[in-house]
């Protein structure tokens, strides 16, 4: 069985078609550390210009309204609202001028409660969902910016504006990184049974059963896919050594629902380690790689044409956009659709959760469904090698 491994994977490593893959993998991560990261703006960041700007405005509007005689509820409303916020803003000011980062997180996470207006940067796109998304991710800084100041390390302006290279791997994984991954998974495994068909006698010289081949298959094809991240790091580093690496602790905001009812009213969050999240992305990436190497191993053992079986299989990933729609959780059960955890991020930040009203999704519930999707594979796999031959 160790010949055999070894033949595979000299095989796997020298094929064309995989070297050339991870080539491509290289040049994008240097494009989306050059290009994409570089460019990359948070909607809800602090800056300098921006504060003074929106105090100058509030400060102008104050001194220079008038409220003698009968004056309009909207107006009333406007000063009530804004003196309290100029108060913050202003104090938000002084914690940029004195580089007091923990105390601007602190002051900042107090800032999202006075219900201010969303920022114009939600409604791009015709983003049709803008007011939710908007309210979402406004109390995950607040909820977020309260941990940094509760923390003990020191924390900079990069930390709290995302722009550290651990932040860059979290936005990566809401949905880039897994469709990536599980893509990667099966182009890896989409041709490991088609070429033994080229191999026979030297295969039937080999003192193996199936199922001990298609194992070592699966083995492979899952190394080629962790082997990846070797030249995906390369953007990863370069983006540390620009804005700094970032570090384990950082807060992670996790949204979920206070009851058994996916009220807006009982959307709660708390801040789980970096460390912590980057460990649940590992298992259900993990765990979905591994079914998708499953389902084109069995397909393979059934369809010669490797291309062919690519072509079924590649969209696979995307399955979960004929049911990406706002609230439909709460109508219909996806919580037990493994595609529903494709967006491996979001479902660890409880952010898919409260886009579809589903109180169940979350990290332990993906990696029950998953587990009992990759099980069944398995069995069937089991059943294929013994009573139907590869070659």
């Amino acid at each position: 069985m160790t010949a055999y491994f070894k033949w595979e994977c000299r095989e796997f490593f020298t094929n064309r078609k995989n070297l050339a893959i991870y080539l491509l993998l290289l040049f994008f991560s240097l494009f989306y550390w050059i290009q994409i990261d570089n460019n990359y703006q948070a909607i809800e960041t602090v800056s300098k210009e921006k504060l003074q700007a929106s105090v100058d405005t509030k400060d102008d509007f104050l001194a220079n309204v008038n409220l003698e005689g009968e004056t309009h509820p909207d107006t009333l409303g406007a000063v009530a609202l804004f003196t309290p916020l100029v108060e913050n803003e202003h104090a938000q000011l002084n914690a940029l001028e004195k580089k007091d980062y923990r105390e601007l997180a602190k002051i900042r996470s107090e800032w999202y409660y006075f219900g201010t207006d969303f920022s114009p940067l939600y409604f791009k796109d015709g983003n049709i969902y803008a007011s939710e998304e908007g309210f979402y991710e406004r109390m995950a800084t607040s909820h977020k910016l309260l941990g940094y100041s509760e923390g003990k390390r020191e924390i900079d302006l990069s930390l709290i504006n995302e722009k550290t290279a651990a932040h860059a791997l979290v936005r990566a994984l809401n949905y880039l990184l897994p469709v990536m991954f599980i893509i990667l998974g099966l182009v890896f495994s989409m041709d490991m049974i088609a070429k033994d068909r080229g191999h026979k006698s030297l295969l039937k010289g080999m003192p193996l059963s199936d199922g001990k081949k298609i194992m070592v298959k699966f083995l492979v094809a899952s190394l080629g896919v962790f082997v990846s991240l070797i030249p995906l790091s390369v953007g990863f580093i370069g983006i540390g050594l620009s804005n700094g690496f970032g570090r384990l602790n950082i807060p992670i905001p996790v949204s979920y629902y206070k009851e058994h009812m996916p009220l807006i009213t009982d959307l709660m969050f708390k801040n789980i380690h970096l460390g912590t999240y980057l460990l649940q992305a590992f298992i259900l990436i993990t765990l979905l790689v591994a079914v998708a190497i499953c389902i084109n191993l069995i397909l393979g053992i059934w369809i010669k044409n490797a291309y062919f079986l690519l072509i079924l299989t590649v969209s696979l990933p995307f399955l979960e956009l004929l049911y990406n729609r706002f609230g439909y959780g709460d109508i219909h059960t996806i919580t037990y659709f493994p595609t529903s955890y494709v967006r491996v991020g979001d479902v660890l930040t409880g952010h898919k959760g409260f886009f579809w009203a589903d109180v169940n999704l979350n990290f332990q519930s993906g990696v029950m469904t998953v587990s009992v999707c990759l099980l069944v594979l398995v069995i069937i796999l089991a059943l294929h090698s013994r009573f139907k031959k590869l070659l």
